[in-house]
């Protein structure tokens, strides 16, 4: 074989090399972005789900609901304006 025939066979396999290089990383960029999507996606839900927890926190925490609850629950009540006593130093 000549040397141009040697040059031209690996020309051609630097060629496919090259080629094959370039469909794996095509391959592995398509699998690296298909784990972002799902990420993202996981990550709305959670958005979703922390704000729901929230609202419920505050619905939970309003000082109506916990002094209704303390008047069914415990039967406590707010003093009336006579039995407050007020502590002098």
């Amino acid at each position: 074989m000549t040397r141009t025939g040697v040059m031209m066979v690996g020309l051609w396999l630097a060629l496919l090399a090259t080629a094959l290089a370039a469909v794996l990383v095509s391959q592995d960029c398509r699998r690296i972005y298909m784990q972002l999507a799902k990420h993202q996606r996981t990550e709305h839900q959670l958005q979703v789900d922390w704000g729901r927890y929230l609202l419920e926190r505050s619905t939970l925490a309003s000082p109506g609901r916990i002094e209704k609850l303390a008047a069914e629950q415990y039967g406590l009540r707010a003093p009336a304006l006579q039995e407050i006593i007020m502590v002098q130093p």
